[in-house]
């Protein structure tokens, strides 16, 4: 009996040491002089890509993970493949080969933010499951150890923006920051309203909405206010922004576009359901999903609708825009090749899970993800 229970204990001992452990990433890499960082690539939100693409696709690899997906996306370092998942986890795979490199495990949290990562460094929020707290982690990953945990009011559940070497992001509290590489806070600005709209930056302002509907610009150098905009329901939709325009979907159905430079709107078209994906531009058009399967092209200069298209679907996953196609995710386990100048389907992915992540186009590879935790990397054929 004696020994029975020395048994028990040891495997007790065994399961909380592995429970509570965190795994290793280490690896050497190249400077890459233009990685995909975070999602959406740049401060601006960027979910267009140049380049013409075939509608057939040819699988490299498939990984997994261990949990499910937010809306997030893959950000891509030399050959470093990195992603997050809900159970507390970062993955970091070989962009060529989908082999595990490594991985970081934080199971008393969810991680929301898609991980940035520098030539030996990733930086990614813990939101604590069990307070309303997050950790920042700054972690080395060419020397395989964590450099710093900075504690945070509040979860970060938005995605995060990657300036020269600091961070700036928003908490679910309200709270803006931008931090430095290293982990010192520069500034820090309460706006005691819920915040979990993904923030956007250009031209030295941080724009993001709220619960309230309302619009804030702040001075991403020092913090300060430049306005605070009353636009209409809860923004849980992200910002995009381009040519000094702002384009944000809210809880309403409203996709707007408004004025970069003092907040006010400009247009506003309504789809009637629900937003939560970021919107989509290239150089003409705005494309925008909703919760009930509606998917727009909108004019972006008149705010007039040019098509639409509805899928028996949640489309919560921003698209990916190409000269001639739109990726997008569907979370009813697909994700389709549209025409991008009529909305038709030319291809569609089946999944085993639900569509997620939004699609990342790198080095001329296709990256994609759905649950539980699956990664999915494609090659454009040749027609």
């Amino acid at each position: 009996m004696g020994f029975l229970k020395y048994k028990i204990y040891l495997l007790i001992i065994i399961l909380l040491i592995t429970g509570c452990a965190r795994s290793v990433i280490k690896y050497s890499t190249k400077y890459d002089e233009d990685p995909f960082r975070m999602f959406g690539k740049i401060p601006s939100r960027e979910f267009y890509i140049p380049i013409n693409t075939s509608d057939s696709l040819n699988l490299i690899w498939e990984s997994e993970t261990y949990g499910s997906f937010p809306n997030s996306s893959v950000s891509v370092y030399d050959n470093l493949v990195f992603i997050n998942d809900l159970s507390g986890r970062v993955f970091c795979f070989d962009a060529e080969t989908g082999d595990k490199i490594g991985s970081l495990k934080y199971s008393y949290g969810s991680i929301y933010s898609t991980p940035i990562p520098y030539r030996s460094k990733v930086i990614f929020p813990v939101a604590l499951d069990k307070e309303n707290l997050t950790e920042i982690i700054i972690y080395d990953y060419s020397q395989g150890k964590e450099l710093d945990e900075i504690e945070l009011p509040g979860r970060v559940v938005t995605q995060m923006i990657a300036l020269d070497d600091d961070i700036l992001f928003t908490t679910e509290v309200g709270i803006a920051y931008r931090l430095n590489s290293a982990g010192k806070i520069i500034w820090e600005i309460h706006t005691r309203v819920p915040t979990r709209s993904s923030p956007a930056l250009t031209n030295n302002l941080f724009i993001f909405g709220n619960d309230k509907g309302e619009l804030i610009g702040l001075n991403s150098d020092s913090g300060d206010s430049v306005y605070v905009k009353k636009i209409g329901g809860h923004f849980f939709s992200g910002i995009t922004v381009q040519d000094s325009i702002v384009y944000a979907g809210n809880d309403n159905g409203f996709i707007y576009a408004i004025n970069v430079r003092d907040g006010e709107i400009i247009w506003q078209f309504d789809t009637r359901f629900k937003i939560k994906m970021e919107p989509a531009i290239d150089e003409q058009n705005l494309f925008i999903g909703n919760l009930n399967g509606d998917f727009y092209s909108i004019n972006r200069s008149t705010g007039k609708e040019n098509w639409k298209v509805n899928f028996k679907g949640i489309l919560n996953s921003t698209p990916l825009i190409t000269e001639n196609m739109i990726i997008l995710p569907n979370v009813l386990f697909a994700v389709h090749l549209l025409d991008k100048f009529d909305g038709s389907v030319l291809n569609t992915i089946s999944l085993e899970g639900r569509a997620k992540l939004s699609p990342v186009i790198h080095n001329n590879i296709l990256f994609i993800g759905f649950d539980d935790g699956v990664i999915r990397a494609y090659e454009f054929a040749n027609k």
